[in-house]
């Protein structure tokens, strides 16, 4: 069962259609979907269109989108397009997962993007 315990979020105004990003790493900065962990702000929520107001988990138990394999309690970071992946060396950890999850599958796990980690070598990641 996929549960969530958002403890801290914010809302923005979306400035790209965002409808298909429900899950995904998003940016504050920009409104835009995130690109690595360094950039990544929170969670996309819900589907906002562009201009519509969109909502971004940023500490909490979430919802992610995989777009690689995740071990359970394996550390998690951003990949391109704002899916999330194993973390490995000189990545930046967001969070961590509370169950396994496969590659285009949503998973729940644990997130900080408030600090991520910089992984700054393989061992930190194991």
């Amino acid at each position: 069962m996929a549960t969530e315990n958002i403890l801290i979020k914010s809302t923005f105004q979306a400035l790209e259609d965002l409808n298909t990003h429900q899950y995904q790493a998003i940016t504050l900065a920009d409104g835009k979907v995130a690109n690595n962990g360094a950039e990544a702000s929170g969670i996309l929520v819900n589907k906002p269109k562009s201009n519509e107001h969109a909502t971004c988990g940023i500490f909490g138990e979430m919802k992610y989108r995989a777009g690689g394999a995740v071990s359970a309690d394996g550390k998690i970071t951003v990949s391109t397009s704002g899916y999330f992946t194993a973390a490995g060396s000189g990545d930046f950890i967001v969070g961590k997962a509370k169950a396994a999850v496969t590659s285009g599958s949503v998973g729940v796990g644990y997130f900080d993007f408030i600090k991520p980690l910089y992984a700054f070598s393989s061992s930190f990641v194991t």
